[in-house]
Formats: structure tokens, sequence, C-alpha cells
């Protein structure tokens, strides 16, 4: 397949089969970026994942724009090749960030925090009918409401959380989960 493609931009260029123009060196550098991030997508932290992908996808444009453009304005290869690389490399990176910045993030997957329904945490602090104070949940503190609106929960009492708001969790006390059971 990729001989195919290959040959026909030779011919669409009027070169020989065998003559490295810009848009065959733009694919076989395409490719060659696509396969790197195949081999090494495992090894690679979340966060640093699919750069060498969108490089290889900049260069699939690349030639693609070479192509066409050739086809187009029937221009000489030499001038391309030689004369004006520095020119092609310029909007390879440009396009690179370009895909970085606006197509990198939708292959990223993020992992959404999700606090299960009527989990367990201790109070830190005494925590009044409406407001806010600090619980422990997980190991780590965070702040937390009352959500019961009559009682005040004391320091080191066991709550219920029902859900989160931003960085605040919503709890009532203990006893209000098995009275209503």
């Amino acid at each position: 397949m990729y001989s195919t493609l290959i040959w026909s931009l030779a011919v669409a260029t009027n070169q020989t089969a065998f003559t490295i123009t810009p848009p065959i060196l733009w694919l076989l550098i395409g490719v060659t970026f696509a396969l790197i991030e195949l081999l090494i997508i495992k090894t690679q932290p979340q966060k640093h994942r699919f750069y060498v992908l969108m490089m290889g996808a900049s260069a699939l444009i690349e030639a693609f724009i070479l192509w066409r453009g050739s086809i187009a304005f029937q221009f000489s290869w030499v001038d391309i090749m030689y004369e004006d690389f520095d020119w092609q490399i310029f909007y390879w990176m440009g396009i690179a960030v370009a895909l970085s910045i606006w197509i990198r993030p939708v292959f990223i997957i993020r992992k959404k925090f999700v606090i299960p329904e009527a989990t367990e945490a201790t109070t830190i602090s005494e925590i009044l009918a409406g407001e806010t104070g600090m619980v422990i949940y997980e190991g780590a503190s965070w702040k937390a409401r009352n959500e019961d609106s009559q009682g005040t929960i004391a320091p080191r009492q066991k709550v219920y959380v029902l859900r989160r708001e931003g960085n605040t969790l919503i709890v009532v006390p203990e006893k209000f989960i098995h009275i209503s059971n």
C-alpha cells in the first residue's frame, strides 16, 4: 500500500520512483514517527503521550500539502528541496504544535474522582448546623459542610459523606443515617 502511494507521489511530481521528493520525505518521516509512537506508548507517562504521534501526523499533513501543491502549481522540487527546506520545517513544527494543543488532549483519558454515596469520614473540628468544618476522608483532610440543619457535629465523630460540591464534602452525622433507616 505504501509503495503504491510513494509511486503515485513520484508519478504526480514527474519524478522517478526512486527520487526522494519532499512529499515522499515527509511521508516517510510521518510514518516513522507514528511507528515510534506505537512502539513506545506504554513506556511513556500519561502526560507525555501522543507528542510523537502529533509530530508524525503533522509530517503526513505536510506531505499532503506539498503533494497537492506540486500538482496545482507545477513547481520544481529542486527549489523546494534545497532552498526552501527551512520553511517546510517551520510549517511542520507549527502544525505539530497546533495538533499538540488542540487534538492531543482528545486522546488523553483522564480519571474522574467520584465519591461513592454514603461513605464514612471522621470530623476533625466541630461542624455547626449548615456550616463548614474539616473531616478526614480516606486519609486526607477535606472541607465539609453539615447538611443537617438542626444539629452540631462534635469533633472526632463518624459522619457519612453524601456528595461532593467542588472541594467541599456534604456530610451528615452517623445518627442521621441510622434514624432514617
